[in-house]
């Protein structure tokens, strides 16, 4: 039984296999061998690098080079006797009868040459597709490997993030449970969202609307419109500044607001305050019933008809002589703009106090004052320009040019905020 070969053997074998035909090689290209060596030559090599009785049937450049060699049937055979002394005259003979047939069996081989040479040549085609295809199913592979190599990283990844959305909504739920307006109704999940979002707009005022000792100090102008005509009901109460005024100054009043988290912290305080849609509140009160109604900074929250449908419901539900009073950011200080009102994202339109007139008159309001508020301190004002010399010339310059300074400071950095007031 034949012992296999170790790997060294084989790659020194296969080594001195291809000296050999590079020595092979430059011979033919030199024309040392005649057409006869050259076809033993070929027949040789065949026979060494693989034998009929040992090829591999996988082996498919063995395969092809057999087919090759054979599929030219209009090659010369060589003809050989193995008789000492007859074999020079056996072989004569053959060689004589091939000349004489070779043009009538040549005639018939022509068909059988050419088909031989498209089926190597379409073996040869097969076999190269062969390779491509499985160099591109590499390639695929490699791909594969690549893909999937990312997405075991994603999902090592995953728990990580699971974990951190895990915690996410438990500490909403926290904030949740900590609310003091709760319903007794079972919690859906469009109501945790809008939950959250009033607890996003509740720190989105604690970090622009100011302090709410600062609040109170600017509300405090609103009070004498409120002196003596209780109860008033301030609707969008928020952190609940205004309602604290009117309780220390004895005035009866009730707040309104949507945001529970804000009604919360106002109920925290001991305020009156009711978790209700303000249009909703407002039209389940008796005709006459109130004193003055109050809104800071809700108007420009509100379309131009439900604003309308607002001060028209107020009219019925305000008793002759009842106030009311609505503070939002005046336009014609164009600064706000870059600032106040779109830092906001739920305001939808700033109201001209022109236009807030208009409709305070026209839905029944006999009275109606506007108040400029909020003014810009001197100091963020653009300055004046001083006179150095006493000179007509430049006196006139200077006087125009302090004019022009005083009408820039009004357009630009005029009063941020007003207020209407309107008497039944």
């Amino acid at each position: 039984m034949p012992t296999p070969e170790s790997p060294a053997a084989s790659e020194e074998v296969q080594a001195l296999m291809e000296r050999i035909r590079r020595r092979i090689e430059e011979k033919k290209r030199s024309g040392v061998y005649s057409p006869e060596d050259l076809e033993r030559i070929e027949r040789i090599c065949l026979e060494i690098t693989g034998p009929e009785g040992e090829a591999d049937p996988g082996d498919l450049s063995y395969r092809l080079s057999q087919l090759s060699y054979l599929c030219d049937t209009a090659r010369p055979p060589e003809f050989r006797s193995h008789r000492r002394i007859l074999g020079p005259l056996v072989q004569g003979v053959k060689k004589v009868i091939r000349r004489l047939t070779e043009p009538y069996v040549q005639m018939i081989l022509q068909r059988q040459v050419a088909f031989n040479r498209e089926l190597v040549g379409l073996l040869n085609q097969m076999v190269l597709d062969i390779r491509f295809q499985g160099s591109e199913g590499e390639k695929r592979w490699e791909r594969m490997e690549k893909a999937l190599q990312e997405i075991s990283r994603t999902l090592e990844t995953f728990p990580r993030e699971l974990k951190a959305q895990k915690n996410a909504f438990e500490e909403v739920l926290g904030r949740l449970r900590n609310l003091s307006v709760v319903s007794p109704e079972p919690v859906l999940l469009e109501d945790l969202r809008e939950r959250v979002r009033e607890g996003e707009y509740a720190r989105f005022e604690d970090l622009h609307r100011g302090k709410e000792e600062d609040i109170r100090w600017r509300q405090k102008q609103y009070l004498p419109y409120f002196r003596d005509r209780g109860p008033v009901l301030d609707i969008g109460c928020g952190r609940g500044e205004f309602l604290e005024l009117l309780r220390q100054e004895g005035i009866p009043a009730v707040g309104v607001d949507t945001n529970r988290e804000m009604v919360a912290r106002c109920r925290e305080k001991g305020l009156e305050v009711e978790a209700r849609d303000g249009l909703a509140y407002l039209k389940e009160r008796a005709d006459e019933s109130l004193g003055g109604v109050f809104l800071a900074q809700v108007i420009e929250h509100l379309e131009p008809e439900v604003l309308r449908e607002w001060i028209r419901t107020a009219f019925f539900k305000l008793r002759p002589g009842g106030v009311l009073l609505a503070e939002t950011i005046n336009p014609q200080c164009l600064s706000t703009f870059s600032g106040a009102f779109y830092l906001d994202l739920s305001h939808k339109n700033p109201i001209h106090p022109e236009a807030a007139r208009y409709l305070w008159q026209s839905l029944g309001f006999q009275r109606v004052e506007i108040l400029y508020l909020s003014p810009y301190p001197e100091e963020m004002k653009l300055k004046e320009m001083v006179r150095l010399e006493d000179d007509s010339y430049e006196d006139e310059l200077a006087r125009l040019f302090n004019e022009n300074m005083r009408a820039l400071n009004a357009l630009l950095y005029g009063y941020q905020d007003y207020a209407v007031v309107g008497y039944k």
